[in-house]
């Protein structure tokens, strides 16, 4: 049972742990407002000794807080939380552009005043006493959530350095990445030629671009690199470190997924054929699963030949010998997506679909169209529609429920491990945003007005190709920004407040 729950005033689901207890809203106390002094980390005693949350009550949480620190950012590894002190001893606290859209930090430091590295110390933090556990100096360009192999949480380091001109030839830069764990040890190193901007690391894989329809993906901690393709007439496919996501146009899924890659065929405007998501294994590059073999769920429009007349697809999520898509409903509709569970040996839907609207955002730089925020057992699932949020069952395809006409529309931000849904609301007049949770099978409001920087952050563990399903009661520690982790839009970041604080929260029990 995990036993606490993080609430930040940032969008940082990488600094969110697990609430570990199965009951339901309103069991036991209920979080209400606290104080805390001006000290740095708690201790075992679990008095707070920075900034506690004062905000409305939150569904399921203790009254006292574990323990909290001011002013910094973190990066949930599970059992740690990762800090970041620079040369002046103050924390970072992240809050960079790009970050993932799934409201997670991305980049917690940047060396940006001095395009230098610049010396820092890794403070890796046990999680339910806030003690320090290993502290690491380094000098660093940049400090970055990122995942190792299945998902596991990870920090990357990153270091450039330049080769100056002989006085013919240009000047060259390269980029060291460490990856470390949850412990502080390194788990790999490797080397890219060229600057850090160009870099993305994932599932343990620096990513590349290689051409415009290929990417690299060359493993951190050693042996040849694997190659993904893309098909199609004059074809284009690239990777999205915020969605973490390989993008071929209208077709999207994860890159990696445990042991698993996605390619995408027919990846070009000039093809008459619909994009298909294919994929393979990664090690041996051996084909498992694609859009082009199963049948494309009811609600999906076909033309007179029997081919989908939208090329929109996406795959959300792979776990349980389970593939979880979402489908353009066809030409004409292209905000309307059909959403279907597919058993990966067989190639049967389980289950029945769901098709929604979804609310469409013209600003918005990535695609989110089609994507669901997912509940941290997968048995629930959000979508943002034209007219507010709408719960159902990604295995079974059965609406839960969904808002009514009139009703102020709801953005779903994240699910807790105890059955709340918080979302995000305008509030009259356009005088901003205003976050509330509800409960997630009833749609019954169970706080409202809440701070907008204080909603918890409590992801499940992560989800693979090759994990079982966790249940609501899993113990895993572990959490982080994965491909395969539900994605949530990109207006997020308008609903929740750069990051100034942590606080550690217990759930309450009977």
């Amino acid at each position: 049972m995990k036993k606490h729950l993080l609430i930040t005033t940032s969008l940082v689901l990488s600094a969110g742990l697990v609430a570990g207890c199965s009951s339901g809203p309103g069991r036991g106390e209920i979080a209400g407002g606290g104080t805390g002094g001006s000290g740095k980390a708690g201790g075992a005693s679990g008095v707070p000794k920075g900034p506690a949350y004062t905000g409305p009550a939150l569904p399921g949480l203790a009254a006292k807080p574990t323990w909290s620190l001011p002013a910094a950012g973190a990066v949930d590894l599970g059992d740690a939380l990762l800090f970041v002190k620079d040369a002046k001893g103050g924390y970072a606290d992240g809050g960079y552009e790009n970050d993932p859209v799934d409201g997670s930090t991305g980049m917690l430091f940047s060396a940006y005043s001095t395009d230098k590295p610049e010396p820092v110390t890794l403070e890796f933090q046990d999680v339910k006493t806030g003690t320090v556990r290993k502290s690491l100096r380094a000098k660093a360009s940049t400090v970055s959530a990122t995942t190792w192999r299945n998902g596991l949480p990870a920090i990357a380091v990153s270091a450039t350095g330049t080769q100056e001109s002989e006085g013919l030839s240009a000047a060259k830069s390269s980029t060291t990445v460490t990856v470390y764990g949850s412990d502080g040890a390194r788990l790999g190193t490797i080397t890219h030629a060229g600057p850090t901007k160009d870099v993305s690391i994932d599932e343990g894989h620096l990513i590349e671009q290689d051409g415009d329809a290929s990417l690299k993906l060359t493993p951190i901690d050693g042996g040849g690199p694997h190659k993904v393709s893309c098909t199609g007439t004059l074809a284009q496919c690239s990777y999205d470190p915020r969605t973490g996501e390989i993008d071929g146009g209208q077709a999207h899924a994860p890159l990696i997924t445990g042991k698993y890659v996605f390619h995408v065929e027919n990846a070009s405007t000039y093809e008459d054929d619909a994009e298909q998501l294919v994929m393979s294994e990664l090690a041996t590059g051996k084909k498992v699963w694609s859009t082009a073999d199963v049948t494309p769920t009811d609600g999906v429009e076909l033309d007179d030949d029997g081919k989908r007349t939208s090329g929109a697809v996406r795959v959300l999520d792979v776990h349980d010998g389970q593939v979880l898509t979402a489908w353009g409903a066809g030409a004409f509709s292209p905000d309307t997506f059909v959403t279907a569970t597919y058993d990966l040996a067989s190639g049967r839907q389980i289950g029945a679909s769901t098709t929604y609207r979804y609310a469409d955002f013209p600003g918005d730089t990535i695609d989110t169209e089609g994507l669901s925020v997912l509940s941290p057992d997968r048995a629930l699932a959000a979508v943002h529609t034209k007219s507010g949020t709408a719960v159902w069952e990604p295995a079974t395809g059965k609406e839960i429920w969904k808002q009514a006409e009139g009703e102020i529309p709801l953005t779903p931000l994240r699910f807790s491990a105890n059955g709340v849904l918080y979302g995000g609301t305008e509030k009259e007049g356009g005088a901003g945003t205003s976050a509330l949770a509800v409960d997630a099978r009833t749609k019954k409001v169970l706080a409202k007005d809440l701070p907008s920087d204080g909603i918890p952050l409590s992801p499940g563990p992560p989800v693979t190709a090759t994990s079982p399903l966790p249940t609501a009661s899993s113990s895993s520690p572990h959490s982080a920004r994965t491909a395969s982790f539900p994605q949530l839009p990109a207006r997020t970041r308008s609903v929740l407040a750069p990051q100034r604080r942590v606080t550690l929260q217990g759930r309450a029990v009977p």
